[in-house]
């Protein structure tokens, strides 16, 4: 069966090129940086004249502040660094060993506080403390992205990454199991998450799409 495939809006041109840095003694961190291309994307979208989106082109200020309105840039520079090291104060992310920069799960909410002093806009989390994989958060994030339109931000690896996830597809595959006379079929499934890794790509790459967290952001 061929692939059915949703992409969030703007599917990869929108997606803003924002990367890592250094920033307090190690990485800036990937839950900050997620949540900076989560909030950079919506404001672009509203810039850019998305109805969903209509009212928040005020998530991203001149400079990463709280003064005037500003388009969120596509590529990194200052204002983009000064919205991420707020984020990231504002989740708590801390040091670990290797300069990297690790964010807790249930700290991610924290990043509202971003969005509070700017506009009305909303996160919505749900994550697993132990990094076990729960069917209901990816299909949030597929939702998010089918019904919605927009991106969300996925765990991957054991409590090692987050990434925004703006694609989803999937497709059933009809397979042979067993030997001779012992022979069955079966369906299967297949699941993918389009991300951009926070690396300053666009395109990003197809994983798996199994995650212990589920970040969104609503209008």
């Amino acid at each position: 069966m061929s692939w059915t495939v949703y992409w969030a809006a703007g599917t990869y041109n929108d997606q803003p090129r924002y990367h890592q840095f250094h920033y307090n003694g190690c990485a800036v961190g990937c839950g900050p940086v997620a949540w900076g291309i989560l909030f950079g994307w919506a404001d672009i979208q509203a810039e850019q004249g998305n109805p969903y989106w209509r009212g928040r082109g005020d998530i991203y200020r001149e400079n990463g502040g709280t003064g005037a309105n500003a388009i969120a840039p596509r590529n990194m520079d200052e204002g983009v660094r000064n919205m991420i090291r707020e984020i990231r104060d504002y989740v708590g992310t801390f040091c670990v060993p290797r300069g990297q920069g690790a964010t807790l799960p249930r700290r991610m909410d924290r990043a509202q506080r971003y969005l509070s002093r700017r506009t009305s806009a909303k996160v919505e989390v749900y994550y697993s403390n132990t990094g076990r994989s729960r069917t209901e958060f990816r299909q949030k994030v597929r939702n998010s992205i089918r019904d919605r339109k927009t991106p969300a931000i996925i765990g991957i690896g054991w409590l090692r990454h987050y990434a925004v996830a703006y694609g989803y597809r999937w497709r059933k595959r009809t397979i042979r199991r067993g030997r001779g006379p012992f022979r069955w079929t079966e369906t299967v499934y297949d699941r993918h998450f389009k991300v951009n890794q926070g690396g300053g790509a666009t395109r990003g790459e197809w994983v798996e799409a199994s995650t212990w967290f589920s970040g969104e952001i609503y209008p």
